[in-house]
């Protein structure tokens, strides 16, 4: 099954198969335009298969964040969405405790979690360079790949 994982946020990323099964994840890129044009490369890239994407579950409005930046926040997850909708890539959402559930136990505290996702992917995927911004979306993409192996 090919997957592409996607951490929406300005601090999120991409993660994704090849064809081949190779893992790649990148942080999520700068601008609308960037990130059309990666979603593409990485769907235009599977010539005989099929890809499904899965995005990160997130609300609009996180507490300390303005009215204005939560409506920007939903508009550029709505375009995430837009453009793989336009490519015919069947999406689904999951949050980010259904997917952490399954692959924890992690702290509570925000910052200690973030790093212990890190350290958990970076173990899974050592032919990668995890950072803080692309540890969810493997952490998201380890949970699809196996949650569709169980079915």
């Amino acid at each position: 099954m090919n997957i592409l994982a996607i951490d929406p946020g300005a601090s999120g990323g991409l993660a994704w198969n090849d064809v081949d099964g190779t893992v790649h994840a990148e942080p999520m890129p700068v601008g609308m335009t960037a990130q059309a044009d990666k979603i593409r490369e990485i769907i235009l890239s599977r010539v005989t298969s099929a890809i499904e994407c899965v995005i990160e579950k997130v609300g609009g409005y996180m507490p300390g964040n303005s009215g204005p930046a939560a409506a920007k926040f939903a508009r550029h997850c709505g375009n995430l969405e837009a453009i793989l909708y336009c490519y015919g890539v069947p999406t689904y959402q999951v949050s980010p405790q259904k997917w952490m559930k399954a692959l924890g136990p992690f702290p509570k505290d925000k910052k200690e979690r973030k790093n212990a996702i890190k350290e958990k992917m970076g173990r899974l995927y050592p032919h990668l360079s995890v950072t803080l911004k692309t540890a969810d979306a493997l952490g998201l993409f380890t949970y699809t790949i196996e949650d569709n192996n169980k079915s």
